[in-house]
């Protein structure tokens, strides 16, 4: 099997998981996937999909939480727990708003990663501005090796410290990268990590590959919890 697929579901939001369940039923090769489902407090109607969608992938594992765990905790708990741990080579992180739109993505996307010899972190590329207090915190990570950061463009034509990352609805990451570092980081609870993995990636002096054929990604308004970025003192949102 090439990827373990991690999926996300939050909420009383049907039409938005039934979506991103047609999707992967349509387009996800059983024969080269295990897929690994939460569903934080969502409706009746949703874990029925859940439940068909596992007749059609054997070995599927449903984890249904009558609790709104935060992101990062799941994430967590998902990749390091011995039932749901990755065992292939790849693992696809997808949330509930993502979906998939081209019947030819998974033979387009296996393709680029296995003709991109030094491909580890694949995805949706954007880059953010480093809020105050959030280089302090990216340093005193367990995987900081004390670069410098990325100096981004500014509206204003200027420079400031910021970073390049795969927005975090759609992320494919080498599992041996995510074991060397350990991720998520154990500081992570539900917003910032989509920023901090991209640094954390930079700090290996890996590479940051965009690729996002075939994919609709952050295809819903933002829903649940709602915390300013990790390590940031602005109390803002992204």
């Amino acid at each position: 099997m090439f990827a373990t697929v991690y999926v996300l579901f939050y909420g009383k939001y049907h039409d938005i998981h039934r979506r991103n369940i047609e999707s992967l039923r349509a387009h996800l090769p059983k024969d080269d996937v295990k897929l690994v489902c939460w569903a934080n407090t969502v409706c009746n109607e949703t874990i029925s999909l859940l439940y068909d969608l596992g007749n059609a992938f054997p070995g599927m594992v449903l984890i249904d939480s009558d609790e709104n765990v935060p992101k990062y905790k799941v994430m967590r708990q998902l990749y390091h727990d011995k039932k749901t741990k990755p065992e292939t080579p790849w693992i696809l992180w997808l949330d509930d708003d993502t979906y998939v739109v081209k019947h030819d993505w998974w033979k387009k996307t296996k393709g680029f990663i296995e003709a991109t010899p030094d491909a580890c972190y694949v995805g949706q590329r954007w880059y953010v501005h480093h809020l105050e207090g959030q280089w302090d915190f990216i340093k005193a990570s367990s995987w900081f090796q004390g670069k410098e950061p990325e100096m981004l463009a500014t509206r204003s034509g200027g420079k400031k410290p910021g970073v390049w990352f795969m927005t975090g609805g759609y992320v494919w990451l080498r599992t041996d990268l995510m074991q060397e570092l350990n991720w998520p980081d154990e500081r992570l609870n539900h917003n910032g990590g989509d920023t901090l993995l991209g640094e954390a990636v930079r700090q290996l002096g890996r590479t940051r590959h965009h690729f996002d054929y075939g994919v609709a990604v952050n295809k819903a308004k933002r829903r649940g919890l709602s915390e300013k970025p990790a390590g940031s003192k602005k109390n803002t949102r992204r």
